[in-house]
């Protein structure tokens, strides 16, 4: 069986580690087969961990992926090769995600300490009229508090009334707690991912963090906080603005 953390972040968003530091880790402290650096709302961690792989002859593959901030909460997209505005709807980004071609997972769903899409949202994409509007998997098992509180409630629910493909990300933003939650599918590679995760052939494996975890997020707190509220909004700021200057220049 193989092993994929498809929600890691890295220090182009709110992750104290470089991407290249990540892969790194990966290659020698882990024995993961599968990786996908997901920073909020930006895709350059992913495109650089990529090119890095194919050129450093990685023995594991690698997505490109982000976090998109949606107005009912964050939404993972994976195989996407653009930016995707934050503040949409949550089912307009869905739609575009299938139709760049991309596929999506909720991260820690319904919990009530992050950003995260609610019961009400789970339920009515799951009965969406549109062909492309719905969800690829739902995140299981992440180990950080704010999946934690609702672990047992998303297992049950989805058990009962979502039945979707089950997988577990680490969310992690420092290298140690990388893989500490992950996917387990037939095979190894990122093609054989997709192809089990559309025949709800995962499974989600790993263990929430303990008190040394924490103690480790509570000395970067201070920073993490700045990167979140001040340097990427301002950064995120910054490429609105390039961008629709761009595209008034004839």
């Amino acid at each position: 069986m193989g092993k994929a953390d498809l929600h890691i972040h890295s220090a182009q968003g709110d992750g104290m580690a470089t991407v290249s530091q990540i892969l790194e880790y990966v290659e020698h402290e882990t024995d993961l087969d599968l990786i996908a650096i997901t920073d909020h709302d930006d895709i350059r961690g992913g495109l650089e961990a990529r090119d890095l792989a194919v050129r450093g002859n990685y023995r594991f593959d690698v997505l490109v992926g982000l976090e998109i901030t949606t107005l009912e909460g964050h939404l993972l997209a994976y195989d996407v090769e653009t930016p995707f505005r934050m503040m949409r709807s949550l089912d307009a980004t869905i739609r575009k995600i299938h139709e760049h071609g991309g596929f999506c997972i909720v991260p820690h769903p319904m919990s009530w300490l992050t950003r995260s899409i609610g019961r009400n949202g789970l339920r009515r994409i799951l009965v969406h009229p549109d062909p492309l509007v719905y969800f690829d998997g739902i995140e299981i098992i992440n180990p950080s508090i704010a999946g934690r509180i609702i672990h047992e409630k998303a297992r049950r629910l989805n058990a009962t009334d979502f039945h979707l493909p089950e997988t577990a990300g680490s969310d992690s933003h420092t290298l140690s707690l990388v893989g500490t939650a992950y996917t387990q599918f037939p095979g190894r590679t990122a093609d054989d991912y997709r192809t089990t995760l559309k025949r709800g052939q995962v499974q989600a494996s790993g263990a929430f963090w303990g008190t040394d975890a924490h103690r480790e997020l509570l000395r970067i707190a201070g920073r993490q906080v700045f990167k979140s509220w001040v340097i990427l909004p301002g950064q995120h700021i910054r490429d609105s603005w390039v961008s629709r200057r761009e595209k008034r220049v004839p």
